[in-house]
């Protein structure tokens, strides 16, 4: 039985990558997984969760990012791009470009039927050994149509 070889993608490499495609892809462990794109639903709920917390931050020295930021897990080495709401008081970034969030304090994110059971289980996981994360909110889309 023939295996297929995966080559090893540092994470410079992948940033690099990441930064000239015109797809949204995660990075674990040295290899990159692409992403589909968010219904329509996903995309109504992370828009008005953003939407509230923009209101509710005004005036205040914490950030909300939306969708295409980037936050790493040092500890893992994964890196995750997706439509989710990242908030930083004092923003720690990876390098000049400022896409990649080093230190989120609270991070929501809108589950996809698709992917909950990963996320709910591996994708927690690494999200917990961020010392600056205070709270990680997972909000379910539900099933029905996108």
């Amino acid at each position: 039985m023939s295996q297929q070889i995966i080559p090893y993608i540092s994470p410079e490499e992948y940033l690099r990558l990441e930064r000239q495609s015109e797809y949204k892809s995660e990075y674990l462990n040295g290899e990159i997984f692409a992403m589909s794109g968010a219904s329509r639903k996903h995309n109504l709920i992370t828009g008005n969760i953003g939407s509230e917390f923009n209101q509710q931050l005004r005036g205040k020295p914490c950030e909300a990012y939306i969708s295409d930021m980037r936050v790493k897990v040092t500890a893992t080495g994964c890196t995750r791009t997706q439509t989710s709401l990242w908030f930083a008081a004092s923003q720690s970034f990876e390098d000049k470009y400022f896409d990649t969030l080093l230190n989120p304090t609270l991070l929501v994110e809108v589950l996809s039927p698709s992917t909950e059971r990963y996320d709910r289980i591996a994708k927690s996981s690494y999200y917990r050994t961020l010392d600056s994360l205070a709270e990680h909110l997972l909000v379910c889309a539900g099933r029905g149509p996108p």
